[in-house]
């Protein structure tokens, strides 16, 4: 897939999307680093200016962007490329701050496997439930009053 064809095919609902969404992926990209560094306990306050620095150059680059797009006739809207182009960076970054947060995406066809294997085993579940004995890891309790007659 080559940016003409993501620049000729991806639309947004509008033109305000165009820079509200770009602006909260980088908030959430930036809250993802935060709190996994955090987490970590690998909180540095020079790595975070050089984040800020970058982030401050994203929404410069959507800046320059709208400006020129007020001046120039052009086939599209630089605007709608740049926030493209920063929005598809923002995910992979959430990506990888969520990955470092503890957590694993699975390729879909994993997924669905897992989910058809542990999640819906449906007839060791109605196995279960006739013979009276209650799913794996429900186990029930009793006090010692539930098991004694008066």
């Amino acid at each position: 897939m080559d940016w003409k064809y993501i620049a000729e095919n991806i639309q947004f609902v509008n033109f305000w999307a165009a820079l509200w969404l770009p602006l909260s992926l980088i908030a959430l990209d930036f809250a993802t680093g935060f709190v996994g560094a955090c987490i970590r306990g690998e909180r540095s306050s020079h790595i975070m200016l050089v984040g800020g620095g970058h982030k401050f150059a994203e929404i410069i680059c959507i800046a320059v962007a709208l400006l020129l797009d007020g001046f120039l006739v052009l086939p599209m809207k630089l605007v709608y490329v740049v926030s493209i182009y920063i929005i598809l960076m923002e995910l992979v970054s959430i990506a990888e701050n969520v990955k470092k947060l503890g957590l694993r995406f699975k390729k879909p066809d994993n997924l669905i496997d897992d989910l058809e294997g542990k999640l819906f085993d449906e007839e060791k579940l109605d196995e279960q439930q006739s013979s009276g004995h209650p799913p794996d890891g429900w186990e029930i309790e009793h006090s010692a009053t539930e098991d004694t007659e008066i």
